[in-house]
């Protein structure tokens, strides 16, 4: 397992987007893009939360604000970020698909560290992290790649526009590859509770697989399907994000 890192001073604007910043909020709400993705995804999230609610959507590399650089994924670094930026204020974690992945093993280096943590911990049309990763699609064929993503509910605007699929592609294999090199390690269970989210038709969360979320905290864990598939929460996300504020709310202006 890698270490959060530490080195060199932190560019806030860099690793995240707050589209409605709220400098005075009693919680911060970090949201990690799934494979492929961008901080935009969750742009249209501040306007649908309480105000208490800090809404910061997470850059990763070699996408959007950051398409210059090689696209990664690096937990440790990730880690680092949002220690820098939260600055003491309670937060909590939000990842869908391989964010929720990578939220898990953020908040695995945070309590491994021994540093402050998330309040909770929300994973989207996520398995389990002891489950194998289903595919291998890295490195396939363009047209087939295509074709993947239309079997997991991409939208159509998307996968007929050759200039966002061109930014698309490389940061999708990059993400993928580290999915697929993924080895889950035994470890002490999480410190704070655990949300889980997910669509009722999505094939990659079977509901009987999800529950196993609960295996890996020790305050307890809460699992949740809304109608739709692997991408149910583009579409209607006034319910789902209803239920988080909910799970968010005991932790208001606590330290």
């Amino acid at each position: 397992m890698s270490r959060p890192s530490t080195a060199g001073a932190f560019d806030a604007p860099r690793w995240f987007l707050r589209s409605a910043p709220r400098t005075e909020a009693e919680l911060v709400l970090y949201c990690v893009p799934h494979a492929g993705a961008g901080a935009s995804f969750y742009r249209s999230w501040s306007a649908l939360l309480p105000s208490w609610i800090d809404v910061a959507a997470v850059r990763l590399p070699g996408r959007e604000h950051r398409i210059a650089e090689p696209p990664a994924v690096d937990p440790g670094q990730l880690a680092a970020a949002i220690t820098a930026d939260a600055a003491g204020r309670p937060y909590a974690l939000f990842g869908h698909s391989m964010g929720g992945l990578l939220s898990f093993e953020v908040a695995r280096l945070l309590a491994a560290a021994d540093r402050p943590g998330p309040v909770r911990l929300a994973v989207s049309a996520t398995a389990p992290p002891r489950t194998p990763v289903p595919s291998t699609i890295s490195d396939l064929p363009q047209e087939s790649l295509l074709a993947w993503l239309r079997e997991q509910g991409a939208p159509h605007q998307v996968l007929q526009d050759p200039q966002l699929l061109e930014l698309l592609i490389p940061p999708l294999r990059a993400d993928s590859a580290w999915m697929e090199t993924y080895r889950y390690r035994p470890g002490p269970s999480l410190p704070c509770p655990i949300s889980v989210f997910a669509g009722e038709v999505d094939p990659r969360t079977r509901a009987c697989e999800l529950a196993e979320w609960s295996g890996e905290t020790l305050a307890g864990c809460v699992v949740r399907r809304y109608p739709g598939d692997h991408f149910y929460l583009a579409h209607q996300p006034e319910r789902l994000l209803g239920d988080l504020a909910e799970d968010l709310t005991p932790y208001r202006g606590k330290p």
